[in-house]
């Protein structure tokens, strides 16, 4: 007797391409919005996870209207102090606008991606990011870096569609809510003027080169005039109403004073020491990013004390030493007797499957440009590479030449542009587009497989 069994992989590959169809990102979105919900109240008993213990009393004193951690722009702590002022001062006032603008950058980053690529490779690319770790956990708990990724993502948003006024503008919030969303301008300056390079060389209308340079030119000054107004005005504000403090000086004033008797003949003498304290405040924009500057700059290198604290920019995109050993934020275990649980999680894990692809990316695009392929006409791979230069680069210099890099999150802002340059990588590939998009789920797959294996609270490994 045989048996004899069929399988219709074609069928079955059709019923997946139907339930895909179906999939927006919607769903993507209020997905995302369910995980940071659960994990977010993971501790609810006051504690706080990694950087949340500064920033939190600095939410405190700027409700008070007292300047604290000048050294990074104010904006992203003022919105968590009106939180705490309508909320209280608990864990779901301190996370939940985070959480709201990390959904709401997936959204940003999703029109981004429509841009360049066909509406579901740009969902896949959305997935990306939304199951990175490292973007899942900041955009989880109260930091800086998500308010000002999701300004950033949407000063290129309105940048590639042609909204440069309210681009500049976003800019300049991004700004205000943490100094680094100038990478996301650096960026986008990059690609405007090489992309402008090769549109204007493959442009064959006859216009006047005088009439197009001042068009130009006009354009330019009125990005920089909304940039400055909303970044350095919005800075300016913060110096006149909160009035930082730059530093401190003692100064000591001596008087001698000489005791007489009766006769006027003296008889003793002794100094009064008097002690002044002034204050030199920071009162504009200028004097506040040069505190900033010589605050970081003025920063004793990271003491090493374990592989686990010191994750070097390099070790962020290779396989290199323990992966798995992150820099932890917040353990909570469970024992009983000889055995021991772990019930929450909260670590800084990288996922190779999106943050080892940025060497590939840059492969990718170089080969493409010696060969002269024509893979993407908006220049994906060119602002991909730009992002990648603008904020990688930066921290793998210092930590080449300082050895000052201590944490690994700051590659968040790098893995949107992995997010986007993953899709480019496997267009650049010889392959038919069934088996690029198969190759594309399989990684998305191995992604979402990570993320749970790392997800904050332990239930689903």
């Amino acid at each position: 007797m045989k048996i004899k069994l069929e399988f219709d992989l074609s069928k079955t590959w059709e019923d997946m391409k139907r339930t895909f169809d179906k999939i927006n990102i919607g769903h993507l979105l209020l997905l995302s919005l369910a995980l940071h919900l659960f994990a977010m109240p993971f501790p609810s008993d006051g504690g706080m996870i990694f950087d949340e213990a500064h920033y939190v009393p600095a939410a405190m004193a700027t409700l008070r209207l007292e300047p604290a951690n000048v050294e990074h722009t104010p904006l992203a702590k003022i919105l968590i102090a009106i939180s705490i002022g309508i909320l209280g001062n608990y864990w779901f006032a301190w996370r939940f606008p985070i959480i709201i603008m990390g959904v709401l950058a997936l959204y940003v980053f999703y029109r981004i991606a429509q841009f360049f690529l066909e509406e579901k490779t740009a969902l896949i690319a959305t997935a990306f990011l939304s199951f990175d770790i490292i973007f899942f956990v900041h955009s989880s708990i109260f930091v800086l870096d998500t308010p000002a990724i999701l300004f950033g993502l949407l000063g290129i948003e309105r940048y590639l569609n042609g909204k440069h006024k309210s681009a500049a503008a976003s800019f300049g919030i991004s700004f205000l809510m943490k100094e680094t969303g100038l990478f996301f301008l650096g960026a986008t300056g990059i690609y405007h003027f090489l992309q402008g390079l090769k549109t204007r060389r493959l442009d064959m209308v006859k216009e006047d080169r005088r009439v197009r340079k001042k068009k130009a030119l006009v354009q330019f000054l009125m990005f920089m005039l909304v940039l400055v107004i909303v970044g350095g005005g919005g800075l300016w504000i913060y110096d006149i109403i909160y009035k930082p403090t730059a530093g401190t000086t003692v100064q000591a004033i001596a008087q001698p004073v000489v005791y007489v008797d009766g006769n006027g003949n003296p008889t003793n003498t002794t100094t009064i020491v008097s002690r002044h304290t002034l204050k030199s405040l920071i009162t504009n924009p200028v004097d506040h990013m040069l505190f900033s500057w010589i605050y970081f700059s003025n920063l004793a290198p990271a003491v090493v004390t374990s592989e686990e604290n010191f994750r070097p920019p390099w070790s962020w995109i290779l396989p290199i030493g323990d992966i798995f050993n992150a820099p932890k934020y917040l353990i909570v275990s469970v024992r009983a007797g000889d055995l021991t649980w772990c019930t929450i999680r909260w670590i800084s894990q990288i996922t190779p499957s999106v943050e080892f692809f940025l060497i590939p990316i840059l492969v990718a695009f170089a080969v493409n440009g010696i060969r002269k392929r024509r893979v993407d006409e908006k220049g994906l791979g060119l602002l991909v590479c730009a992002w990648i230069l603008t904020s990688y680069m930066p921290f793998l210099m210092i930590g080449l030449f300082v050895q000052r890099m201590t944490f690994n999150y700051y590659f968040i802002y790098t893995i949107p542009a992995l997010a986007l340059g993953i899709p480019y990588f496997w267009q650049s590939i010889s392959f038919s587009d069934k088996v690029r998009m198969g190759l594309l789920l399989i990684q998305l797959f191995v992604t979402i497989e990570f993320f749970l294996g790392f997800f904050p609270v332990v239930i689903f490994r």
